[in-house]
């Protein structure tokens, strides 16, 4: 399937599907993807990095320049590859086979973006399973020219203007929550492009997102995730 008709058919998924449920980190235990799936979630996110050669879940990640070596994961620290760090292929064997699984691209700048999205690409993924999404918008094309459906990620008020000033080519853009109100909902609709938002984990928040006419809600909160499957 070429990207263009790749990219009609994502889109038909999520119209029959919308409001989707999203969990945030999906988890690596399979038993805990299968409850979240009970509750109505459709799509598992996965934070993706490259560390030796091979694709990782990971959300290590480095805040100092000078010493890229040490990463954070809140208050986690690690120099090298740490124990919750575990293969792509893992982690998606832990996610139920019916849902859909997005792959965030945590290193979405410089060189290191670049060779992250080939890694992607080359690593041979099912684009009926995989959805890929980063803020680093120049490495989409690569991507999408690949057959894999992807999400523009929109987390700062600049994003947004040029996401709205400017055609969107991929299936969707997911926005940081704040920065979505109805009408800005609207306004990137009539582009042609879902809206998916990230991360609410307040209920009465992600109600008044529906509300508005997002698509789909990232969240860490259970409740949160049922009432938005509950909408559809």
């Amino acid at each position: 399937m070429d990207a263009r008709r790749f990219g009609h058919a994502a889109r038909a998924w999520h119209a029959a599907v919308v409001p989707i449920a999203i969990a945030h980190r999906a988890p690596s235990s399979a038993a805990r993807c299968a409850k979240l799936l009970k509750l109505g979630v459709t799509v598992f996110e996965v934070d993706v990095q490259s560390l030796g050669g091979e694709l990782v879940s990971s959300h290590f990640l480095s805040p100092w320049p000078a010493f890229p070596r040490l990463r954070r994961d809140r208050w986690a620290l690690t120099l090298g590859r740490h124990r919750r760090e575990i293969a792509l292929r893992a982690a998606a064997a832990a996610i139920p086979a019916q849902a859909r699984i997005l792959l965030d691209l945590k290193i979405d700048h410089g060189p290191g973006a670049h060779a992250l999205a080939a890694a992607v690409v080359g690593a041979g993924l099912d684009p009926d399973r995989f959805i890929v999404c980063t803020k680093g918008w120049d490495t989409l094309p690569l991507l999408r020219e690949h057959g894999l459906a992807t999400w523009r990620t929109v987390g700062d008020p600049e994003a947004l203007h040029a996401a709205l000033a400017t055609p969107v080519p991929d299936v969707a853009v997911t926005v940081q929550h704040e920065l979505l109100t109805a009408p800005v909902i609207a306004e990137l609709h009539a582009a042609g492009t879902a809206v998916m938002t990230w991360t609410v984990n307040d209920l009465a928040r992600a109600r008044r997102l529906v509300e508005d006419g997002v698509d789909g809600v990232t969240s860490d909160n259970p409740a949160v995730l049922r009432a938005v499957a509950a909408a559809r």
